[in-house]
């Protein structure tokens, strides 16, 4: 990465004092926006990487300008260290925002001020801010459909892409059907050129999602060029059509990797990118079809029998004309129960199916309503793949087909090749990160101590090293939990007997909760098997749950219910349930779906990987875990297996 004298060399040169350069390193370390500021000047030296996201404003906009391009009427005469003040911060392009600021001069001189915008009112707000860009920006990339040339919708795409990526490059190569070489149909960026050609030997190698770095093994012709063109990184996501590699989705820049940035968001891109090709073939074969609507349907009828996919015919009212074996089979009805019955009381799950049907009834075909779920008549949920086509007779729409496709088995293995991904990518840089961070962290602290003997008590220099040691230590905390996440895990399996075992751990968080005033019930049913697993790791589990849950209740007199039941049997194996339940706040409504996810978390100081960590010890254990949230509480249910009641 280049040094910073080299990206802001009006800054760095007009400040040689000692320790100038350790500002900025801490800056960035820093999980706050913030700024730092020449009160002599009144004028802005930098902002780091979180104000530039929520001001919109780039270090060369604010570089040695007026502090009140930021903050308007600010007065500087009249701030002392550690005051804080309700301001308007002017975002570019964009109207003010209200923010919290607080002042903390860093020098004995009180040359070099810190802004800090407090991160408990500004991480809702610029979260509020990337999502409504991101979803002006996937507003505008569904509107694309509506364009009639495929390389305008391609061109306008990439654009967007790059947009929300916030790389400097983003191209679409194209497998060539003549010649072994991918093709460059379209590229945004007008800095830097990714080469028009690549062997098809690239498509072969980069057959997953995955990002280069500068100095890193060069494994293709694309990073080679890359690297010959000065990016710092590259990062591709194929297309894959008809179980085969169809083109590639290149993303490459000069800075550090963006925050936007990952793998998981580069492999949905690209699936954007690619049903933007099969919609053109599918309506191209549509036009075609119709114009020959009655050789369709004696093909229909050929076929209906013998598809994979469920297929479900609707007349204009929305109720079932037929259904194919395949349907029947999946949604576990027969034809002649559906018959004439409206689509709802059959395809129960999914709410974005009645918008496409209507969207058909005009005559307009969907061709995959995005994160669906139906039930089966048992009740059991399946993800599926809908498909809403209208089936037009002299310019009418006289039926609908809905075609469904269960998808359950490519959710899995989805989901585990993504695991997989994750902790291979988390256990190359882990050692790495260890080497790079840990040392420099240890450092800054060791001085910042030394540094604190060097001024009184009441010195108000104190508060501030003693929060760059706080930092310093979240660091540290966040480095162990990394490690933790990416590190294999090694299990040794036993019998636990649950009483005893929750027993020890709640004792261990009985001082911690008196501190806290928090009463503990324990619940453990009577004759209830033991559970079959790794007590070193379950500890672990339970720890975090009942830490989390404690964080969580601040009122006296609150109480922490730890129950262990035992459950029905799943497969055969019978099953012990343990729940830890709180009555704090609760779960916001809108993370309650992403709390198991890494670096997710609702809790200011916290990692984001403590729940992630938990389910993936459960998960290893061949057990589950769910959350139950309201105002009022939160329930976190573990289950884990246990041994046969016959065992000896």
């Amino acid at each position: 990465m280049r040094s910073l004298s080299n990206r802001f060399p009006g800054a760095i040169k007009t400040k040689k004092e000692p320790g100038f350069h350790e500002i900025f390193s801490l800056l960035n370390f820093d999980e706050s926006p913030a700024a730092l500021v020449d009160t002599e000047a009144q004028t802005v030296l930098y902002i780091n990487s979180r104000l530039i996201k929520l001001a919109l404003y780039s270090q060369q906009d604010v570089a040695q300008k007026d502090v009140r391009i930021l903050l308007p009427g600010l007065n500087l005469t009249t701030a002392y260290s550690g005051e804080t003040r309700i301001l308007k911060l002017e975002r570019k392009n964009l109207s003010p925002i209200e923010v919290r600021v607080r002042f903390d001069y860093i020098d004995p001189g009180g040359k070099w001020l810190v802004l800090r915008f407090l991160p408990a009112m500004m991480d809702d707000v610029e979260r509020k801010i990337v999502l409504e860009s991101t979803f002006r920006r996937l507003i505008e990339f569904v509107r694309l459909t509506d364009l009639p040339e495929i390389h305008q919708k391609v061109s306008q795409g990439v654009e967007i892409i790059a947009k929300v990526l916030d790389c400097d490059t983003v191209c679409l190569y194209q497998a060539d059907p003549e010649h072994p070489q991918l093709n460059r149909v379209a590229q945004s960026g007008e800095l830097k050129e990714l080469p028009e050609l690549l062997p098809s030997t690239d498509l072969i190698r980069l057959e997953k999602p995955s990002i280069w770095v500068m100095g890193n093994r060069i494994l293709t012709e694309l990073h080679r060029c890359g690297k010959i063109s000065g990016f710092e990184y590259v990062a591709s996501a194929p297309l894959f059509q008809g179980g085969g590699a169809f083109g590639l989705l290149v993303a490459a820049g000069e800075g550090g990797i963006p925050m936007n940035l990952s793998l998981d968001g580069m492999e949905l891109l690209a699936a954007l990118l690619l049903s933007l090709f099969q919609q053109q073939m599918l309506v191209n074969n549509l036009s075609a079809q119709i114009d020959n609507s009655f050789g369709l349907f004696n093909l229909r009828n050929l076929t209906f029998e013998y598809m994979n996919e469920a297929v479900i015919i609707l007349d204009n009212q929305l109720s079932i004309l037929e259904i194919n074996p395949a349907a029947e089979y999946m949604l576990g009805y027969t034809t002649s129960e559906v018959k004439n019955q409206p689509y709802e009381n059959i395809l129960i799950g999914t709410d974005r199916l009645l918008p496409a049907l209507q969207e058909a009834r005009k005559g307009k075909a969907t061709f995959n309503i995005g994160d669906a779920s139906l039930n089966r008549r048992n009740g059991h949920s399946f993800p599926v793949e809908v498909k809403v086509i209208p089936v037009v007779v002299n310019d009418q729409v006289s039926s609908l087909e809905i075609l469904i496709t269960d998808i359950s088995a490519h959710v899995e293995s989805k989901a585990i090749t993504q695991q997989l991904e994750h902790r291979a990518v988390l256990g190359d840089y882990t050692a790495a990160f260890a080497h790079d961070v840990r040392n420099p962290i240890n450092n800054i602290s060791s001085g910042l101590q030394l540094l604190s003997t060097a001024f009184p008590e009441n010195d108000a220099n104190q508060d501030i090293i003693n929060r760059m040691l706080g930092d310093c230590s979240r660091l540290n905390h966040l480095m162990e939990s990394f490690l933790a996440f990416s590190r294999p895990l090694e299990l040794k399996f036993e019998s636990i007997e649950v009483e005893s075992f929750l027993k020890r751990i709640i004792d261990r968080w009985q001082p911690r909760m008196g501190r806290v005033n928090v009463k503990s019930i324990l619940h453990v049913e009577e004759k209830l098997p033991k559970i079959i697993g790794d007590p070193r790791s379950l500890e672990n589990v339970f720890t975090n749950l009942i830490s989390n849950a404690l964080e969580a209740m601040t009122e006296v007199g609150d109480t922490l219910v730890i129950k262990a039941v035992k459950v029905q049997e799943i497969n055969g194996f019978p099953m012990v349930e343990i729940s830890v339940s709180d009555n704090g706040p609760g779960i916001p409504e809108d993370m309650k779906e992403r709390i198991f996810e890494p670096f997710i978390t609702t809790r200011k100081m916290g990692t984001g990987l403590g729940l992630a960590i938990t389910k993936q010890i459960v998960n290893a254990h061949k057990g589950s875990l769910r959350v139950d949230s309201f105002p009022g509480g939160t329930v976190f249910t573990v289950q884990l297996p246990a041994e046969r009641e016959n065992k000896r």
